[in-house]
């Protein structure tokens, strides 16, 4: 009779240490914030030993100490900021042995202070404490509080306390690991996008530094000088343009200033800015025009991308080729592609490089241009398409890219 109580009183305490296993584990694997995930394990650690109150503990490695984090109870707003030094109270006591310590009469302990009962009015008995830890690093440690009825904590207890420490102890590292992550994404996206910036900006500071210059020059006629002051102050306003573009960007909208332009006029002044800037190298730029009608757009913006395409263009064309501009329409729709003899896209990246920090190994840029290019063709009511062939991709035929850039024509 006596083999079968305590048969039953093991298979009740086991089912009792699996239910705490998986409770805790299903709660706190869908939690990523640190206060609630802290918040949970004391509730579930005061409900699976049926304790009234519990309180955690920080380590901090700085400065040697022990922080009260966390604290539930009618003590617990005037304990949380506690601090404690290794080896003093219980919880010292347990930071220093990383051992659960398990205390039935606190009035018969000499590690127990009694200092925070008196200044809290609260009435500690019994109390049971485990340290948290990752990978054998001492992070918390965990203590509950008098136990509901008037009785003691057991060894069952013990177990079950233990059970939820280890458990939080995975869920605490992967925490601290997914925020360091975060954070180093963060970083690099910050750095990223500091590059892209630099990159991007170089394009229109590179074309009024070569105006610039040639301003300079005393033979320069009065109509080209005015020429050139006018191409400067456009490409000024281009840039402080970029820098609203890329905060509208990191905002979430892009917003667009649509209105009727005639296209052969708008594509003639880019081909004079292009050709007569200092940033073409030795690319060689031809133009096929098969549609130059009246078209709606953001004039400013799709100057921006295609000088984007034109840049990128440059960029993979380092000892000079051929660069094309060509239109056409067809079935409603206009479209303005440019298209280079370069090295192509890498094959890995090619279906990734309109979004955002995607790079081909340029030692400048980032991708975050042609994210920008994207938003802006899409928010006209278009497409923006990338068509590439890596050099030696297919045998006897040339490398290059083509960007096709798409439009709903004006009704």
């Amino acid at each position: 009779m006596v083999n079968e109580t305590e048969k039953r009183a093991g298979e009740a305490l086991l089912d009792r240490q699996i239910q705490t296993f998986y409770q805790v584990n299903q709660f706190v694997s869908s939690i990523r914030n640190m206060d609630e995930l802290l918040g949970l394990i004391m509730r579930e650690s005061e409900a699976a030993v049926n304790a009234d109150s519990s309180c955690i503990a920080l380590f901090d490695p700085e400065d040697g100490l022990l922080h009260i984090e966390f604290a539930n109870g009618e003590a617990g707003g005037d304990v949380r900021s506690l601090t404690l030094e290794i080896g003093q109270g219980v919880l010292g006591s347990v930071a220093a042995s990383r051992k659960t310590l398990r205390i039935d009469d606190v009035a018969l302990e000499p590690r127990f202070d009694s200092s925070v009962d008196k200044a809290t009015g609260f009435v500690t008995s019994s109390l049971l404490a485990t340290p948290i830890q990752c990978q054998g690093r001492l992070v918390r440690v965990l203590e509950v509080v008098n136990k509901r009825g008037g009785s003691r904590f057991s060894e069952n207890d013990e177990r079950l306390l233990e059970i939820v420490a280890n458990q939080a102890a995975i869920v605490v590292e992967n925490s601290r690991l997914l925020a360091e992550t975060v954070r180093s994404e963060q970083l690099s996206a910050v750095g990223k996008m500091a590059a892209s910036i630099v990159h991007d900006f170089k394009g229109p500071l590179s074309v009024i530094r070569g105006f610039a210059e040639l301003l300079a020059n005393p033979d320069i006629t009065e109509e080209n000088r005015s020429r050139f002051s006018d191409m400067i102050v456009e490409d000024v306003d281009r840039f402080l343009a970029m820098s609203q573009e890329l905060l509208d960007y990191s905002r979430g909208a892009i917003n667009l200033n649509s209105r009727p332009v005639e296209l052969t006029d708008w594509l003639g002044r880019f081909e004079e800015s292009f050709r007569e800037g200092p940033g073409a190298g030795n690319v060689v730029l031809s133009t096929q025009f098969g549609f130059d009608g009246g078209v709606e757009m953001d004039p400013d913006r799709v100057r921006r991308v295609v000088q984007n395409l034109a840049s990128n263009a440059v960029d993979a064309m380092p000892e000079g080729g051929e660069l094309l501009l060509s239109t056409g329409a067809a079935d409603g729709k206009w479209w303005l592609c440019v298209s280079d003899n370069g090295k192509g896209i890498p094959v890995e990246i090619r279906h990734r490089v309109l979004e955002p920090f995607v790079t081909g190994g340029k030692e400048h840029g980032t991708g975050l241009g042609l994210a920008i290019a994207k938003e802006i063709v899409e928010g006209h009511g278009g497409t923006l398409s990338v068509e590439s062939r890596a050099e030696g991709e297919v045998a006897g035929q040339p490398s290059g890219t083509t960007f096709t850039l798409e439009f709903p024509l004006a009704v």
